[in-house]
């Protein structure tokens, strides 16, 4: 079946009368099909809205069917740019299985990172949290992610969780890098504060980072987890690093991935690579 056949499947609601006794038999060859177009790094943005319809397709004739709405939930969610396609399946999937941590969890995720909602983060986060056999952290982060959503610390640890409930490397390679990014914004936040401090010591800014720790405003140099060098402009004493372009942006006290002439609210930039998750 070619990924273009995907689009002329019925909706579920029809499909359902013609399958009779076999919805599950079809749900699986459905799956079959929509899951080698998940994968293929030779999709397109039509390519995923025909992947959207066929799992939501299929999840009507198998509404049980626990891995599609989270494998494709994370495909479209946060690996491609079609986030609120992965929240619909993730919280159509919580509606029919309510006692899957796992799908409230990453429609938190999708929530808070890619839409920049903390509220809506925050609820799907105490649903997960509210789950019979939910690790025990859940509540605790719940609550740090939405009382204090502005806390990098917060947003490292919920990002640590995260890939620890795949098992896909190159999805974790994904989290891996969100990580060091939030780092990186740990690390110019810090070297700002330190810029204000020896600018108010000398009334002027230092020439280069180096300063900072040659005149002891600071112990140590951090070093760019992505690999780059920290900077500092003489005239206005902006921090920044060669690695990345542009930094993270605080929107309604949530850590975003900014892009050149972003909006707030506005979705992260479009990662490149394509995988899955599997269910714990």
């Amino acid at each position: 079946m070619r990924v273009e056949q995907l689009a002329y499947l019925p909706k579920g609601k029809y499909l359902k009368l013609a399958v009779l006794g076999y919805r599950q038999l079809v749900a699986d060859f459905i799956w079959l099909q929509a899951v080698q177009h998940i994968g293929s790094t030779r999709n397109t943005d039509q390519g995923y809205q025909w992947t959207y319809h066929a799992v939501d397709v299929l999840t009507d004739l198998d509404p049980t069917f626990v891995p599609p709405y989270q494998a494709t939930g994370v495909f479209l969610g946060v690996l491609v740019d079609h986030h609120e396609e992965g929240l619909a399946l993730l919280k159509k999937g919580i509606h029919e299985n309510p006692s899957v941590w796992q799908l409230p969890f990453l429609a938190g995720y999708i929530s808070y990172y890619e839409l920049c909602d903390p509220v809506a983060g925050g609820r799907f986060l105490q649903e997960a949290a509210q789950v019979h056999g939910s690790p025990s952290y859940l509540a605790r982060l719940a609550a740090r992610m939405t009382v204090e959503s502005g806390d990098l610390s917060a947003a490292l640890e919920f990002l640590d969780r995260f890939s620890r409930t795949v098992n896909d490397e190159r999805v974790r390679e994904t989290l891996s890098l969100r990580m060091k990014e939030i780092v990186q914004e740990k690390d110019l936040l810090f070297l700002e504060e330190a810029v204000r401090r020896y600018r108010s010591r000398y009334g002027r800014s230092p020439a280069k980072v180096e300063d900072l720790m040659l005149h002891g405003v600071i112990g140590r140099l951090p070093e760019d987890p992505l690999g780059g060098e920290y900077r500092v402009d003489f005239l206005t004493g902006a921090v920044s690093a060669s690695s990345r372009k542009n930094r993270l942006r605080i929107h309604e006290k949530v850590a975003c991935r900014g892009t050149e002439g972003a909006v707030p609210g506005q979705p992260w930039a479009k990662p490149t690579s394509v995988t899955l998750p599997t269910v714990p």
